[in-house]
């Protein structure tokens, strides 16, 4: 298994932290950011409710906190007890904990360097061995896992160098993340894919206008079913039959999609226990 110091940290430079940063979104990743958290407000009330106790929530992928930060916002907060967040990114962990001090919301909130593949390893790690009520994985980050196989370099035309496309038949990263995160659920939990990028012509330009508009060169086409770039930046898009693929271990009815728009640029998944 490699280290965490060994691997891609997608957030690792400037140019991949634009991606973070509201003034280079574009209006689709604008809406897309509100509505998911707009759903993700009435799903915390949904479980609470269900529960009748303020939940445990755990997020992969906390980026700069942005979700407990508008959380903490507003009453919803009263329904959670404990929250806790992972990134593979030191820079993301930081900034985190920084934030979270500033907005007063320590004594809830605690920020984990870690690697989600991680997640269904056995590891002596306290967050592990707790359940949680609601496990979120928001803004895109669902997309981020590559599989460590494929090697985002260039030939000599500039664009990605062949690989196996049955790497992706499923991403087995994915299925790491998300059958260790499922494992964490408590009874009657739920994990939301905050935002998914759909696999329409759409997401795909927008994506790469995004990538562009950060100042990283795009190494990917029409023929792929990611969007690469030659800074590392890595984000898959998603079919309905994908979505199932992806998630196999789960019965279908226990799976969710949730359109976050009317044109096919994203989607949210939820998932049951």
């Amino acid at each position: 298994m490699l280290k965490l110091e060994e691997k891609i940290v997608m957030y690792g430079s400037i140019k991949a932290r634009r991606t973070l940063n509201p003034k280079y979104m574009t209006p689709y990743h604008e809406q897309a950011q509100w509505t998911e958290y707009t759903e993700l407000k009435e799903i915390i009330g949904e479980i609470y409710k269900t529960l009748e106790h303020p939940l445990k929530i755990f997020d992969i992928g906390i980026g700069y906190s942005r979700i407990p930060v508008l959380l903490s916002a507003v009453d919803t907060w009263k329904k959670i007890a404990r929250y806790v967040g992972i990134d593979i990114s030191k820079h993301c962990v930081m900034q985190s904990k920084e934030i979270i001090n500033s907005k007063g919301i320590a004594d809830k909130v605690e920020i984990i360097l870690f690697d989600a593949v991680n997640l269904n390893v056995e590891m002596d790690a306290p967050f592990l061995k707790d359940r949680y009520d609601l496990i979120v994985c928001t803004y895109f980050t669902a997309g981020d896992f590559k599989p460590k196989q494929i090697q985002l370099r260039t030939g000599k035309n500039g664009q990605i160098i062949n690989y196996d496309l049955n790497l992706l038949k499923p991403n087995k990263d994915f299925v790491a993340v998300f059958k260790g995160a499922f494992d964490l659920l408590s009874d009657d939990g739920k994990i939301v894919l905050g935002s998914v990028y759909c696999d329409s012509e759409l997401a795909r330009k927008v994506q790469e206008k995004f990538y562009r508009k950060c100042g990283m060169t795009v190494i990917t086409s029409h023929k792929d079913p990611f969007t690469a770039t030659k800074e590392g930046f890595w984000s898959e898009r998603f079919c309905e039959e994908k979505i199932y693929e992806y998630l196999s271990w789960i019965a279908c009815d226990k799976i969710e999609l949730v359109p976050l728009d009317d044109y096919n640029f994203a989607t949210m998944v939820i998932i049951s226990k």
